[in-house]
């Protein structure tokens, strides 16, 4: 039996040996499932039928010696279903199965939309509907009735949604199209609230502008905002806009109203501060400009403003994951392109041994990686235009401190939250991408490394759970449509430990490591922060370490802590108690693996207690390093803060090409003279690496020193803080 040698991923993972697989099945789009699927000429037509031929000669007989291979053939392998894999589809560690595109290019494209031709679009001739289009768009715009045309679609939005609502997405020459909206870039303002209202009574407001005058005919209007904070921005239907007084009445409530979170009149009204962003949504009267599209609930026709020379579009269906694995062990997916899709990519849940590799998910409104697992792999993918997430991550036992072993690895994620803005991270470690505790999952032992993240309007990582190691990443313009957010998130935890965050580096963006609201236990080591919006926010979690980190900013701080714990009351909250029972941290394996821990949890753990900032190198030409907000009585307490042979310079040290964005240290720069023991970042080694998988790397961004623009609430602190 010949014998694959698989390259070593260049410190990062181990070399393997694989076997040649034992059997080869084809599938190929134009196909037949009456083959045998055993060459390319003789090729199945759907995954199913490759599947439930594996299942058949399982039933019979051992897995070959090398396992199977199922080589998809190039071309569009349409879903119409999730492709659904289950225990009984598992390999083993010396016979697994592998479902991987027959060639690199072109590879083989799964797909959850329809093409539809514009020549099946008509003009629209209904008078009523052409008063209410701009006259702009008018001699443009293109119909079609979707029931007619056999497309699917919601009947209308939920009252309330935070994501694309259920309703497809409209794709032209692989690019997606922007669902109507007013203004088309940028917010409108509330003038002032009216009503606050609550999760059961809905809030009305004052508006600025004339525009929702134009939309009295149109009874499917929903208005999308941070109408409380920087860090909720809903969609919720309109009940009545009143011309004369220029309100809006919504018709659903939301959790704690609508109004600016931190102005308060006396009676408890939150009048709002007249800066709460909001848009329109998906209004045909707003289609202005070609690519510009809206569904008519009102009668079910879809309208279009075309691209110049586009003659088809594509219309995501498929509400289904692409791919769902249950249970399933020792399969590998390589070389796939999943896309233009309205679900996720791929979901697995309760699998071993599963591994994404060297494949391309993109265009579709979910997340594009959902893995729940052990031994399981995400490597060398490319994940992009994505409605919500890049990678959700969980697995291992957090109580018995058991390690997943999962490895998300030198990945590029980008120009995510397109969709769902709030929580979507390039890489979400047990967090659950949720603002509540209810998404949140086990999550122990995930390595996170030599991954790129960028263009998002929220976190890079959003980081739960236990023993995790996060390194040689590379995050840049992330957070910029929200507030409360770093490249580094967690929130409200102190059984969050054991999280080593290392040889990352983190420049021009808005956030850096941002343990919120009592999440605990991090170490930050030999990282790189430049960017006026970067640095450390220790937001009164006890246990972190920051040491021997580099910061490069215009002005200081770097880095802060505070004490919200004992004003907010975390001393008696329910949530942190109830996790940290759960973890029953005096017995083992809690007591062993963290001794001590479960004392000091008892022992005022609402205040930042431990915290370490030591040995760090930081270039600022002005300004404090250091921001306290501690209260007047924390002040003087010595145990909240440990700050001790730091080295602070308004020059350069000493980098190799500080103006081109290398940050690396030149072997004679001052700061080994200045910091005794300070260690060198291995700069070079940050990011994408060449690998099996991935064969070239596209090069880095150029150093700005300037983030995106910031959020639109005011809250959002000019620096780093949450």
């Amino acid at each position: 039996m010949r014998l694959v040698i698989v390259a070593c991923l260049l410190g990062f993972l181990p070399c393997a040996v694989v076997a040649e697989p034992g059997l080869r099945l084809h599938v190929a789009p134009a196909g037949s499932d009456s083959a045998d699927g055993r060459s390319p000429a003789t090729a199945f037509a759907t995954l199913e039928r490759a599947r439930d031929e594996i299942r058949r000669r399982k039933a019979s007989a051992l897995l070959p010696a090398g396992g199977i291979a199922v080589e998809l053939l190039p071309g569009a392998h349409i879903r119409t279903t999730s492709f659904v894999l289950t225990a009984e589809d598992s390999g083993t560690a010396d016979s697994p199965i592998v479902y991987r595109s027959a060639s690199r290019e072109p590879p083989a494209r799964l797909l959850g939309g329809r093409t539809v031709a514009l020549a099946d679009f008509r003009r629209p001739t209904n008078p009523a509907v052409l008063a209410r289009l701009d006259p702009v768009a008018r001699p443009h715009l293109v119909a079609l009735a979707l029931a007619s045309a056999g497309l699917a679609s919601v009947p209308e939005f939920p009252a309330v949604f935070d994501d694309h609502g259920g309703l497809f997405e409209v794709f032209a020459d692989g690019a997606r199209l922007p669902l109507s909206r007013w203004p088309n870039e940028g917010f409108a303002v509330m003038k002032r609230v009216l009503v606050n209202g609550s999760n059961k009574a809905p809030g009305t407001f004052e508006y600025a502008d004339d525009r929702p005058a134009r939309w009295l005919d149109n009874s499917y209007v929903w208005l999308k905002g941070q109408w409380r904070v920087g860090w909720e921005d809903p969609a919720i239907r309109v009940a009545k806009i009143d011309p004369v007084a220029r309100t809006v009445a919504f018709a659903a409530g939301i959790p704690n109203g609508i109004g600016y979170k931190y102005i308060t009149n006396p009676d408890g009204s939150r009048p709002g501060n007249g800066k709460e962003p909001w848009y329109a949504l998906n209004l045909i009267e707003e289609i202005d400009r070609p690519g510009e599209w809206a569904v008519d609930f009102a009668t079910g026709v879809l309208f279009v403003w075309p691209p110049e020379g586009v003659r088809e579009l594509t219309v995501t269906q498929l509400a289904e994951p692409l791919i769902t694995a249950t249970g399933l062990a020792h399969v590998d997916f390589v070389g796939l392109d999943l896309g233009y899709s309205l679900g996720h990519g791929l979901v697995a849940e309760k699998v071993d041994s599963l591994r994404l590799l060297g494949s391309r998910v993109h265009h579709i409104a979910g997340t594009s990686v959902v893995l729940n697992g052990r031994r399981s792999v995400v490597q060398s993918n490319d994940l992009h235009d994505l409605g919500a997430g890049g990678v959700l991550v969980s697995g291992g036992d957090s109580r018995r401190l058991e390690s997943s072993e999962d490895r998300i690895l030198n990945n590029h994620i980008h120009h995510y939250g397109v969709r769902r803005a709030q929580y979507s991270a390039g890489v979400d470690v047990g967090f659950g991408g949720a603002s509540n505790h209810r998404g949140r999952r086990d999550a122990v032992g995930v390595l996170v490394a030599h991954n790129r993240i960028h263009d998002a309007p929220r976190d890079a990582i959003l980081v739960n759970g236990q023993d995790h190691v996060f390194e040689f990443n590379e995050v840049s313009s992330c957070g910029f449509g929200s507030a409360d957010t770093g490249s580094f998130y967690s929130w409200l935890d102190w059984t969050i430990r054991g999280v080593v965050i290392r040889y990352n580096f983190l420049y021009d963006t808005v956030g850096g490591v941002n343990p919120d609201d009592g999440a605990s236990g991090f170490h930050v080591y030999g990282n790189v922060f430049a960017g006026p919006r970067t640095g450390v926010w220790i937001a009164s979690g006890p246990d972190h370490v920051v040491e021997n980190n580099i910061f490069v900013k215009d002005e200081g701080p770097v880095f802060g802590l505070d004490d919200r714990g004992d004003s907010r009351g975390y001393a008696t909250n329910k949530h942190l108690h109830k996790r940290v029972a759960d973890m029953v941290m005096d017995s083992p394996p809690w007591s062993e693996r963290f001794p001590g821990l479960a004392a000091r949890l008892a022992d005022r753990p609402e205040l930042p207690r431990g915290t370490r900032f030591e040995r760090n190198l930081i270039v600022i030409p002005r300004g404090d390093p250091i921001k306290f907000g501690l209260s007047r009585k924390n002040r003087d307490n010595a145990e909240l803060l440990h700050a001790a042979d730091n080295w602070t310079t308004p020059a350069d040290p000493g980098f190799l090409n500080a103006a081109a964005g290398d940050f690396a240290l030149k072997s004679d720069s001052e700061v080994f003279r200045r910091i005794p023991g300070f260690k060198p970042v291995p700069f070079d080694q940050i990011g994408l690496r060449v690998d099996e998988y991935r064969t070239t790397v596209p090069p880095r961004p150029v150093f700005q020193g300037t983030p995106p623009p910031p959020a639109p609430q005011p809250d959002q602190d000019r620096n780093f803080g949450t």
